[in-house]
């Protein structure tokens, strides 16, 4: 069977219901590393860009926003203009998508320039397939810049809900932002830092951001919490392209967090660890590249975890034990 980014996201959905029912628990990374390893990738198309007469107004447009937020004038925004400047996420130019796009909306976020019906807006726009998902089923190509940065932006939004006088989201926005970003993290593959002459991708370190800001959230269930850990796990397991621009620190500091919320999380996770390790130990000898990758990836992440001075007894002393088959 060819599984799509829909059937991916429906047999993740319904793993989702069975943790909240309690019928799926010590099983679910089996169950979400076999969903993972039945998904191929498409040959890479071209991403689509801005025109360059587009990509100038919106260029102009931000720096004008961000001149006026450095002089402590207002800004407002009109609900056409945000949209219309989300869509330079997609640029491969870093001026625009990165140091343009982004450092406006994140710097608007903290002076409050945003309406509340603005922020459930680009949360909306942010977790439509177009974006989350842009080109997500093809291999490694342009469309990680938009994608990348939706996840990004995503944690600011949460957080501004997060605490906000009153609820901005709605249950079915929750349900919408946990579906849309397990399937995302189950499916994104590519693992390139920084790019050269396009900038950050950065996916790695933003899905963790995300998921720190998740772990914050009240309004997130313990299940839903586990459920994201576990796919976050599988999907790393199964890198074949290494992470080596500081995803590794993020993503432990992110476990850390959850881990120390609550004696579940930890045991959990430990659970997960025990299981991990004896899949590393079954393994054959890497013969190949990705193979290789895989592995150091693995070790990277868990050597991380030893250097985390937050880290809980049982799970340290378990990996210190485990030294051996982490050199």
């Amino acid at each position: 069977m060819d599984y799509t980014v829909d059937d991916v996201r429906e047999e993740l959905k319904n793993m989702r219901a069975r943790v909240h029912h309690g019928e799926l628990f010590d099983s679910l990374g089996t169950e979400v590393g076999r969903l993972i390893d039945q998904f191929d990738y498409d040959a890479p198309t071209v991403v689509e860009q801005l025109d360059p007469v587009t990509a100038t107004a919106i260029h102009e447009k931000v720096s004008d926003w961000q001149n006026a937020l450095i002089a402590g004038q207002p800004v407002v925004v009109t609900d056409q203009e945000l949209l219309d400047v989300m869509s330079g996420l997609r640029q491969t130019d870093p001026e625009l998508r990165d140091k343009g796009v982004f450092f406006f909306i994140s710097d608007a976020l903290q002076a409050n320039v945003f309406t509340d019906a603005q922020i459930v807006m680009m949360t909306r726009y942010l977790l439509q397939d177009s974006v989350l998902f842009s080109h997500i089923d093809e291999s490694d190509n342009d469309g990680i810049f938009f994608r990348s940065f939706a996840v990004f932006i995503l944690s600011m939004l949460n957080y501004a809900n997060r605490n906000s006088e009153v609820e901005l989201f709605s249950d079915d926005l929750h349900e919408m932002l946990i579906d849309n970003l397990a399937t995302y993290i189950a499916l994104e593959h590519d693992t390139r830092g920084f790019v050269e002459g396009k900038g950050w991708a950065h996916a790695f370190l933003h899905i963790a951001n995300l998921l720190d800001e998740l772990t914050h959230d009240d309004a997130v269930t313990r299940a839903d919490k586990v459920f994201l850990l576990t796919v976050l796990i599988e999907r790393i397991k199964r890198l074949e392209t290494p992470l080596v621009m500081g995803e590794n620190r993020r993503i432990d500091s992110y476990i850390v967090t959850l881990v120390n919320l609550n004696p579940l999380y930890e045991q959990y996770f430990l659970k997960q660890l025990k299981q991990w390790r004896q899949e590393m130990t079954r393994r054959m000898q890497p013969e190949v590249e990705a193979d290789w990758h895989r592995m150091y990836n693995q070790q990277r992440l868990l050597q991380g975890l030893l250097l985390r001075e937050k880290l809980p007894k049982e799970i340290y002393d378990y990996l210190n034990e485990a030294r051996n088959f982490l050199a």
